[in-house]
């Protein structure tokens, strides 16, 4: 009885995790002797089953225990520890992410880090950064940047070397937006939006292409204002619609090498990004009734569900997909409701969506269409096209152009300014 046994909680040592099998192996001849020790007329193949389970059962937990107890895993890691455990797709795969610290960037470092990936955090606001990856030590690094600096990219290349190795995803989220149409928008924040929303990417994979590993996905964040402009956005637009270019480009080139280049346009999302813009709660609050008006799923986005498309296309699901910008906007780019004439910024009720004019603008075009009225009226007789001979005649003496005379061109051609010398093959060919 004692062999047989020992030959079932051998067999159970198959269940376990290689890297504990030692440990399995004493744990487990210490249970058979134990169990030996307890139940000495033990004849029952199924109670010897259910010993083997519970013993399996009472050492991972005890195990996982352990872990928890001695702090190598706090309680918001528990998840991801188990997701590892069970092999995570993420697991120990390194991401650079880019705007890491608030909207679509932030959600993203919590999902990676929680199912095991490294990551290299990348932002402005470096005390957020390290919030997000102070109770996952061994996984993130944070390092503060301005993507407008050249020299700050180029030392993000060395820190990414140095903490990653190798990188098997980018993903970029930093972006910025400045409100202004043509007569407001000031040449430096039309640079500044280009540098941040387009020009980075393009010295940041320079900087990184070495280092890029073969199967590697690139995701861009990009806005649907990239391929459906709105007034009083003007540098926003240019930008995202140039990173969409930069995307199908990239694309391209990297292709022979393995790489994935793709884009997500972002419908509006209800995120700080517009708050940093400038404008106030109240405006804020308006601006997203107007937005959701138009809106087939009536709702604007939030940061996790632009993450959840980011995830997919980091995915091996999406192993054939390059080149594309997939639009995740709830159904906006379908309809064509909500457009409003520009008339200036200082005329609109809204920077961001506006649905009309301002007070002001409302009551000088109230005006404005009455005086049309009142002129249109006054004017009756003296407005209409000539009829009778004598008014024919009339317009004919005020104006060159129009004309019943046969010959017209002779009365045309007086007020013409003479021929040049140059001109003397016209005048022998069409002059005569």
């Amino acid at each position: 009885m004692e062999n047989n046994t020992n030959k079932d909680l051998l067999n159970s040592k198959n269940r376990f995790n290689q890297t504990n099998q030692n440990n399995i192996f004493n744990n487990s001849n210490n249970n058979i002797s134990n169990l030996n020790n307890n139940n000495p007329n033990i004849n029952s193949s199924s109670n010897i089953n259910n010993n083997v389970n519970n013993f399996v059962n009472n050492f991972n937990n005890n195990n996982l225990n352990n872990k928890i107890n001695n702090n190598k895993y706090s309680e918001p890691q528990l998840a991801a520890y188990l997701k590892r455990e069970s092999g995570g797709e993420f697991l120990n795969k390194n991401f650079l992410l880019s705007g890491a610290s608030s909207g679509v960037g932030r959600s993203l470092a919590y999902f990676l880090l929680n199912n095991g990936a490294k990551v290299l955090l990348c932002g402005r606001d470096i005390e957020t950064l390290k919030k997000i990856g102070e109770k996952f030590p061994n996984q993130a690094s944070a390092c503060e940047i301005d993507l407008i600096q050249d020299l700050q990219i180029y030392d993000l290349k060395t820190s990414a070397i140095e903490v990653l190795g190798g990188i098997d995803c980018i993903i970029n989220c930093a972006g910025i937006m400045f409100d202004g149409d043509l007569e407001k928008t000031f040449p430096q924040d039309y640079d500044y939006s280009i540098d941040i929303n387009l020009r980075s990417l393009f010295v940041l994979l320079k900087c990184l292409d070495k280092f890029i590993l073969p199967g590697c996905s690139i995701i861009n964040v990009s806005c649907f204002y990239g391929n459906r402009p709105i007034s009083g956005l003007m540098s926003h637009n240019i930008s995202k619609a140039g990173l969409e270019m930069f995307t199908k480009y990239a694309a391209l080139e990297f292709a022979s090498r393995g790489v994935r280049v793709n884009a997500i346009a972002a419908g509006l999302i209800d995120s700080n990004a517009l708050r940093y813009s400038g404008i106030s709660e109240s405006e804020y609050n308006n601006f997203r009734k107007r937005v959701e008006k138009n809106i087939p799923l009536q709702k604007m986005a939030f940061p996790d569900d632009i993450a959840k498309a980011v995830l997919f296309l980091c995915s091996k699901r999406s192993q054939k997909i390059t080149g594309q910008v997939i639009k995740v906007d709830g159904g906006r780019s379908l309809t064509s409701s909500g457009f409003v004439s520009w008339k200036g910024s200082k005329n609109m009720n809204s920077r961001f969506e506006p649905d009309g004019y301002d007070i002001k603008t409302n009551v000088q075009n109230f005006v404005g269409k009455v005086k049309q009225v009142i002129n249109a009226q006054g004017n009756a007789n003296t407005n209409r096209f000539p009829v009778t001979p004598e008014e024919i005649d009339r317009m004919i003496n005020v104006s060159n152009w129009s004309t019943r005379l046969a010959e017209a061109h002779q009365k045309l051609n007086a007020d013409y300014k003479p021929l040049d010398q140059n001109d003397e093959f016209l005048e022998q060919n069409y002059m005569k």
